[in-house]
């Protein structure tokens, strides 16, 4: 068994004091009794525990946050609010069986007092090696402010278990923690070979201030407030505490390292994503079909035929024309889901996003199905989710211009452009959820993959239709066809809106 060195007392002190965690000298706002836990000489296993009382002497009421800074310190409760010129009373508990020799620990203590904001909680004492097996059997043992133990019953304060809240990996601990250095040396290398991975661990003393205030700053962005030491970062994800580390740390890993090809076929992809790809399709079919898109469609057409445009003007024109459709929606697509994906890994924004999402999905799936009744009542015109008046004529002015120019394949690329943009007001009203739906697509690789796919679903309309004129179809059927069936499109579109709201809360 390793004794832990004699000197370890004076380093772990100097550390203290070097990283501004004992308070400068003068009269302090929060004081401890006792001032240092001195547990005196136990044996390896044993289980000693104290009631601490913490005073505020200032002004104004202050929130007392204790800290771990190893799964051997324990307290109850974590945090009190003590009441200007009151006390409080914590249960803190030491359980020695990972130390041996001469030991110091230390609890971080917070505050929201100005100049107080981090103090410590020190304990120190022997711990003897001899009569481990029969000592760690372990009755908890209460002391009184001079060290002095009494036999008591396990400890029966319920000590709450820290909550969880994403590769880069900071582990943040303090030096001389053994089930730290076990984990490091243990767990890690296990998982390394268990998941055919290397994992690269930075060493992140809490005790630095600058470290400590890393730490805590990462911990408020996440929606969490700083509880246990070690914590682990993988990413975006915390894991606060032994216990929760251990606990969680191959499925932190897992889910932020791409997976091999053995593991990948392992471990199934969740429901939504293996089905993902159906809502997709659905939506991008449909929005090509959605009146927004499909009349501007029909009156190029009917402008091309009285320009006087032949059937190969024609095809080279609507090839040029769904290229630039295709690319002008791809790139605000990657720009809107970049922004959504970000957006996502923050988790109260995550979701914030997921029920809105749901929200305005239903809220699209019920006026689809009001436009619906609207187009079998006869009455199309009045239907709610359509292209405005005034982007409609600004749309017609730019085809009459264009598809009269000589320069036949930019003109066609400046026009798909242009009523790609036009048109968005209209077809953002299914794309933007899909977007929001494939942010929340676990593995980035297959989300943008399925943006791809939805932008060649919507365009495959537009290439059909070319394709149909090509072959001899005039655009007076096409127009026929496309009113005889618009009541459907606007029914499916209801689908695909309900169908994207429930993929997006199964997921």
């Amino acid at each position: 068994m390793r004794r832990r060195h004699a000197s370890l007392p004076v380093i772990f002190a100097a550390l203290l004091l070097s990283s501004g965690l004992l308070h400068a000298a003068g009269t302090p706002s929060i004081t401890f009794s006792p001032e240092v836990w001195k547990f005196g000489a136990i044996t390896q296993g044993a289980r000693v525990q104290i009631t601490v009382l913490v005073t505020n002497r200032s002004r104004t009421p202050a929130t007392v946050t204790f800290v771990s800074t190893c799964s051997c310190l324990i307290v109850e409760p974590i945090s009190q609010v003590i009441p200007a010129g009151g006390a409080a009373s914590f249960a803190l508990g030491y359980d020695s069986t990972d130390d041996t020799g001469n030991t110091a620990k230390a609890y971080i203590v917070r505050t929201d007092l100005p100049g107080e904001q981090r103090l410590s909680y020190v304990l120190r004492g022997t711990v003897r090696a001899e009569h481990f097996a029969s000592a760690a059997a372990g009755a908890w043992t209460r002391q009184d402010s001079t060290g002095t133990s009494a036999e008591h019953p396990r400890y029966s304060v319920a000590f709450g278990q820290p909550r969880s809240t994403v590769a880069a990996i900071s582990y943040y601990y303090t030096p001389g923690c053994r089930s730290c250095e076990e984990f490091l040396s243990t767990e890690v290398p296990r998982l390394e070979k268990k998941l055919g991975i290397k994992i690269d661990i930075q060493r992140k003393d809490v005790l630095d201030p600058a470290l400590y205030e890393e730490l805590s700053s990462f911990a408020l962005s996440q929606g969490q407030s700083l509880r246990a030491i070690p914590a682990l970062r993988i990413g975006t994800t915390l894991l606060q505490g032994d216990q929760e580390i251990r606990a969680r740390f191959a499925e932190a890993l897992t889910s932020s390292v791409p997976p091999t090809p053995a593991a990948a076929a392992a471990v199934p992809a969740p429901l939504a994503e293996r089905l993902a790809v159906l809502p997709v399709v659905a939506a991008g079919l449909l929005d090509g079909l959605n009146p927004c898109a499909f009349t501007t469609l029909i009156f190029l057409l009917a402008s091309l035929a009285l320009a006087g445009r032949g059937r190969r003007e024609v095809l080279v024109i609507g090839a040029m024309f769904s290229l630039a459709v295709f690319l002008t929606y791809l790139g605000i697509g990657f720009g809107l889901f970049a922004a959504l994906r970000a957006a996502s890994a923050v988790a109260i924004i995550s979701v914030l996003l997921r029920w809105v999402l749901v929200i305005l999905l239903f809220v699209f799936a019920g006026l689809s199905v009001y436009d619906y009744a609207l187009i079998r009542g006869g009455r199309p015109t009045e239907m709610l989710l359509q292209l405005p008046s005034a982007l409609k004529r600004q749309i017609h002015s730019s085809i009459r211009t264009r598809v009269r120019t000589a320069a036949l394949v930019g003109s066609s690329l400046v026009l798909g452009f242009l009523v790609s943009v036009f048109e968005f007001a209209c077809t953002a009203q299914v794309y933007l959820p899909t977007l929001a739906y494939l942010a929340r697509v676990h593995r980035q690789f297959d989300a943008v993959g399925l943006l791809v796919l939805y932008n060649l679903c919507f365009i495959a309309p537009l290439l059909v239709v070319f394709g149909g004129s090509y072959y001899g179809v005039s655009s007076t059927r096409i127009t026929a066809f496309f009113q005889a069936h618009m009541g459907k499109v606007k029914l499916g579109l209801a689908f695909v809106f309900a169908g994207l709201a429930v993929f997006t809360l199964v997921g």
